[in-house]
């Protein structure tokens, strides 16, 4: 049986951040990225350690997923892939 996955309301707060702010430069370049942005957690779910990276300064259990400059900060619990957060990839790595 396979897993689900599941979005964090911060999460989501997150990417629409990013995309209006992507917006601003172009609508469609901004919908690209969230396309983007979801269709590749939707491979979390046949792949969930596709990258077995851990966020810095975060939980033991938490990994990354990089896809086109965002990092997608996410869990696994059991078989669910919890997709707790959204950064542009330089802000991940700050200290």
């Amino acid at each position: 049986m396979a897993g689900e996955l599941i979005w964090s309301r911060a999460a989501l707060d997150d990417i629409e951040a990013i995309a209006a702010f992507v917006a601003r430069d172009s609508a469609i370049q901004a919908r690209r990225l969230v396309e983007h942005v979801f269709q590749g957690a939707e491979r979390l779910l046949a792949r969930p350690t596709l990258d077995q990276r851990r966020a810095p300064a975060q939980s033991e259990g938490m990994r990354d997923y990089s896809i086109q400059g965002l990092r997608v900060l996410y869990e696994l619990q059991g078989d669910d892939v919890h997709i707790l957060g959204v950064v542009i990839g330089a802000r991940a790595t700050e200290a």
